[in-house]
């Protein structure tokens, strides 16, 4: 059985490369080129690859016999399959596997648009990402789009432009229809609308806590400017939850590979499923460092533009704690080890203790804890909360889990 296998792979095998050897049976060439194996050529090769013991007749009857000599390529290569071991007819159709993608991306380009933004005696180009539209019949047809990009995109702007492709020609909505609507420096986050009779698709947002490293992710943008316009970048997921500090930005974000420039800025990171799962932000831009980029994830982007949109800005909530972002004294293997409480904050209220290890937080009224395995996860949880929500905490205290009382999350003083 085992030389039969041997036999009917290499069969296979020639099949496949059908494209320069075409099968012959009894004179019935199989396909239309000249050039083809005959039945006594296939016989031949076939006792040149299995072993002495099986003789020349012994070829000739198995070909004769499994192999008709009526059947067309088609049904050859299904008969041959068929007659492969389990682990050995696994086939992959990896060109639908692109397609999905090719597509998905399309569609997706076309939510991400160019703004040109002007200041007093400089300009620069940035990318943004069109996340709501309020469409109306009223206003002579014209459709209310909201945009997030990043804050430095649009800082100190007199007048920002929107910038659209069709069919590769670059299209501006004048200043006059744009208006900036809030903007926060801390998490460089930055809402806009403009007012278009074109009618453009709007994104949807993921939820960055189940982003694992290693996912497929894909940035979307306008590098080095327009010439550049809806540039696709592929990369991975490097990590979850890094926090940057630098200026006056202080939160946590998502760090990937995806190749980013300056104008990807406000552009989005999108999944393998088509999904904003973060806003670009920035990159290590330093001579030994490669492709080190960072995106504000989108449970944080979708937490600030709603401040946004109502108020023009942001007040930060504020537990009451201090810990180390990258090492623990408690004897526990993960967590935020407590280092200090704020007097008179949530997190004392709450009851909670310097040498404490937090591991869940949620919200009331929610069933389940969100992990925290380090204190820029909690920071994460806190910063995507709002002032006056009433939360619950998860830790461990001398090797015993305890959750909190309620507390309700201050103002940061900061703010």
């Amino acid at each position: 059985m085992r030389k039969f296998l041997l036999l009917i792979t290499f069969i296979f095998t020639l099949t496949l490369s059908a494209c320069e050897l075409d099968l012959d049976w009894n004179g019935q060439n199989i396909n239309s080129s000249p050039e083809y194996v005959t039945h006594s050529e296939l016989e031949s090769l076939v006792s040149s690859l299995v072993t002495a013991s099986v003789t020349e007749g012994e070829i000739i009857a198995i070909v004769q016999q499994h192999i008709p000599h009526d059947l067309t390529e088609s049904e050859l290569v299904e008969l041959i399959k068929s007659l492969l071991p389990e682990d050995q007819r696994t086939t992959y159709d990896l060109k639908a596997f692109q397609d999905d993608i090719v597509d998905m991306l399309e569609t997706r380009r076309q939510s991400v648009i160019g703004l040109q933004v002007e200041r007093l005696g400089s300009g620069s180009i940035g990318s943004g990402v069109i996340y709501k539209a309020e469409m109306s019949s009223y206003d002579g047809g014209r459709h209310t789009y909201y945009v997030v990009t990043n804050h430095h995109v649009i800082e100190n702007a007199q007048s920002i432009t929107v910038v659209y492709e069709r069919f590769g020609i670059l299209n501006e909505i004048p200043s006059s229809d744009v208006e900036l609507l809030g903007s926060n420096a801390t998490t460089d986050i930055a809402v806009v609308t403009f007012k278009s009779t074109e009618t453009f698709p709007t994104v949807e947002f993921a939820n960055s806590y189940d982003i694992r490293p290693g996912e497929f992710v894909f940035a979307i943008g306008n590098p080095l400017g327009f010439s550049y316009y809806g540039s696709v970048t592929k990369g991975i997921i490097s990590g979850t939850a890094r926090f940057l500090t630098v200026d006056d930005f202080d939160a946590t974000v998502i760090q990937h590979d995806a190749a980013i420039s300056p104008g990807n800025s406000g552009g989005a990171l999108f999944d393998i499923n088509g999904r904003v799962i973060g806003i670009n932000h920035m990159k290590l831009d330093q001579a030994q460092a490669a492709n080190i980029g960072f995106a504000v994830p989108s449970n944080t982007v979708e937490r600030i533009v709603r401040d946004l949109e109502e108020f023009g800005f942001i007040v930060r909530p504020f537990l009451g704690i201090t810990a180390s972002p990258f090492f623990s004294d408690c004897d526990y293997e993960y967590g935020a080890c407590i280092s200090s409480v704020v007097a008179g904050g949530a997190a004392e209220a709450a009851g909670i203790q310097a040498g404490d290890a937090i591991i869940g937080f949620k919200h009331e009224g929610d069933e389940e804890f969100m992990d925290v395995f380090n204190f820029n996860d909690l920071r994460e949880h806190i910063l995507n909360s709002r002032v006056g929500d009433v939360v619950i905490i998860l830790y461990v205290r001398d090797g015993e889990y305890r959750e909190s009382d309620p507390t309700t999350l201050d103002s940061h003083p900061d703010d």
